[in-house]
Parts: C-alpha cells; structure tokens; sequence
C-alpha cells in the first residue's frame, strides 16, 4: 500500500504556493512601478536639463546679437551716407539696410 498525502496536508501546502506566488506577483508589479516612475522622472529630468541650457544659450547669445545687428547697422549707415555723398547708386538700399539691422536690435533688446 503506498502512502498517499493527507488532503488538507496537500491542500494546505497548495494555499502556501498560491500566496507566496501572488506575492511575488505583487512584489513584482511594485518593482515594475517603481522602475517605470524612475525612467519617467529621469526623462523629465533631461528635459529640464536640455530646456535650461537652450534657454541660457538664448540668454547669452541675445546681447552679442543684438550687439552685431547695431554694429551691421553703423557700417551700413556709413556705407550708405557716403555712396549718397558720391552719388554712387546703392545708397538709399544701404539705409535701409541699416533701419533693419537698428529695429532688428531693438526688438532683441526690448524682448528681454
């Protein structure tokens, strides 16, 4: 006669299985949240970063720009004064590249 297990035996030990498998599918899915949080708040965090070091570039690059555009604007007025005291044509296009390059510095000071 061989020896069978107790029912309740066999019965306990199948409950015992059963929760320490839902446990670990528990502690799995916490894990799995866990994870997922980290990668998006690292994502959000590079962001940040990249939006921060675009917007300083902005910061520091808007002066010298402005800075070339009044520059531009002072040889072309030069430039444009003396081809209309020659008489030379080009003169009056120069001007008003100058009246462009001086409102284009403007609006970049006036922006900040």
């Amino acid at each position: 006669m061989t020896l069978r297990p107790h029912p309740a035996r066999t019965l306990a030990r199948l409950d015992r299985l059963r929760d320490a498998t839902e446990r670990n599918v528990v502690d799995r899915r916490a894990a799995y949240g866990v994870a997922k949080a980290e990668r998006r708040h690292v994502r959000r965090l590079r962001v940040a970063a990249r939006f921060r070091g675009l917007t300083g570039l902005v910061r520091r690059g808007r002066p010298a720009l402005g800075a070339a555009f009044v520059l531009c604007g002072l040889v072309s007025l030069l430039a444009g004064s003396a081809l209309l005291a020659l008489g030379e044509p080009g003169g009056p296009e120069l001007l008003g590249v100058s009246a462009a390059a001086w409102s284009l510095a403007a609006a970049l000071s006036e922006s900040r």
